[in-house]
C-alpha cells in the first residue's frame, strides 16, 4: 500500500470513528454494559482501529529514503506507529479521567473504547518484539 493510499484509508477511519462518536453522543442510553452495546460505539470502535491499521504501510513507505533495507525501514515504521499509538491511547486515558470512565455514558465509553483500541496496537508491537528474535 502506498503512502498516498495509506493516508486516505486513515482519513477514511477518522471520519467513520467521528460519525460513530456523534451517534453516542447523540443518544441517553447505556453505551457499554455487560447486557447492552451501542451499535454506534462498534462503528467508532471498527473506525479507530481501521485509522491505527493504516499507520504502518504509510510510514514504510515514507521511510524509503531512510539508509539500511527493508527491515530497517520495517523497525522505523512500526516504533513511530507505537510512539503514535502509545500517545493516541494516553490523550484518550486523560479524556478519560476528565470526563469519567462510566460506561453508561456517552464521554466514558468512547474513552474506554479508544484506550482499548490503541492497547491493542501498543499491546500487539510488544508481543512482536518479544518474540523477535
Amino acid at each position: 500500500m502506498s503512502g498516498r493510499s495509506s493516508l486516505l484509508v486513515a482519513v477514511g477511519g477518522v471520519l467513520v470513528a467521528a460519525l460513530g462518536a456523534i451517534g453516542v453522543s447523540s443518544d441517553d442510553r447505556t453505551h457499554l454494559g455487560f447486557v447492552e452495546l451501542d451499535p454506534w460505539l462498534v462503528v467508532y470502535a471498527l473506525g479507530l482501529l481501521v485509522a491505527l491499521g493504516a499507520g504502518p504501510c504509510g510510514l514504510y513507505d515514507r521511510f524509503k529514503d531512510s539508509a539500511g533495507g527493508s527491515a530497517t525501514r520495517w523497525d522505523l515504521a512500526l516504533s513511530v506507529w507505537g510512539g503514535v499509538s502509545l500517545v493516541a491511547g494516553l490523550v484518550f486515558f486523560g479524556f478519560g479521567l476528565a470526563a469519567g470512565f462510566d460506561p453508561a455514558s456517552g464521554s466514558g465509553a468512547l474513552a474506554i473504547v479508544g484506550v482499548g483500541a490503541c492497547g491493542l496496537v501498543v499491546g500487539a508491537l510488544l508481543l512482536f518484539v518479544i518474540g523477535a528474535d
